[in-house]
């Protein structure tokens, strides 16, 4: 039934690219029957295409040769310069500081992630998100997909509190025990969770918090 249907819905789509002005729609109809017969025979007429359906997205359906599928990539953009290894909490403190324009630390919240090689060497960083004064968004799946692609070993996460308290939130807590076991899955290491103001910075590792 679903083979019956694409078949009707590409002569249909055929016929009005075809249709010549004034040609009668059955005529149109025919001539894009009859070039589609012929394009199956010259592609092989003994070779079906494996078609599929996707419960729960409204039905979708579609065959494996002609849907595409999208590719995730990742681009390097190297707006700031971010070398060498990390070394202390304080040099993640250090270099995440940098990330952030003049005064935007006190005003919003953003989350950032160092990905790191196997030598602790950083290969970048990602601006995961941009959130208000009180706090931002952080979704997993993105996370994690940028590190393997990246083909991160490890992690590094960081956020600032434009309040200027130095203390994680429960949320922070919650957030940062949920990445260090996604990452334990995947075989990525989160390193440590860095908390910035203005003037200091709070390092779950060197609490013991992690």
């Amino acid at each position: 039934m679903i083979k019956r249907k694409n078949t009707v819905a590409h002569i249909s789509k055929r016929a009005k690219r075809i249709r010549k002005k004034g040609e009668k729609w059955t005529d149109a109809i025919k001539r894009a029957s009859k070039e589609l017969k012929s394009k199956k025979h010259a592609l092989g007429a003994t070779s079906k295409i494996p078609s599929y359906t996707i419960s729960g997205l409204d039905n979708l359906t579609g065959s494996a040769k002609n849907t595409p599928i999208a590719e995730v990539k990742i681009t390097f953009i190297r707006k700031r310069k971010v070398e060498g290894k990390i070394g202390s909490a304080r040099d993640v403190a250090t270099t995440v500081s940098k990330f952030y324009t003049k005064n935007t630390i006190e005003v919003r919240e953003q989350f950032f992630v160092l990905y790191l090689d196997n030598s602790n060497k950083v290969l970048g960083y990602h601006t995961h998100s941009v959130g208000g004064i009180k706090g931002s968004v952080v979704d997993l799946r993105i996370l994690f997909s940028v590190a393997l692609k990246s083909l991160a070993t490890s992690i590094i996460i960081a956020h600032n509190h434009p309040s200027g308290a130095l203390r994680p939130s429960t949320s922070d807590i919650r957030i940062t025990t949920k990445i260090k076991r996604a990452g334990e899955l995947l075989d990525i290491q989160l390193l440590d969770h860095i908390i910035l103001t203005k003037g200091d910075f709070y390092s779950f590792a060197e609490e013991g918090k992690l």
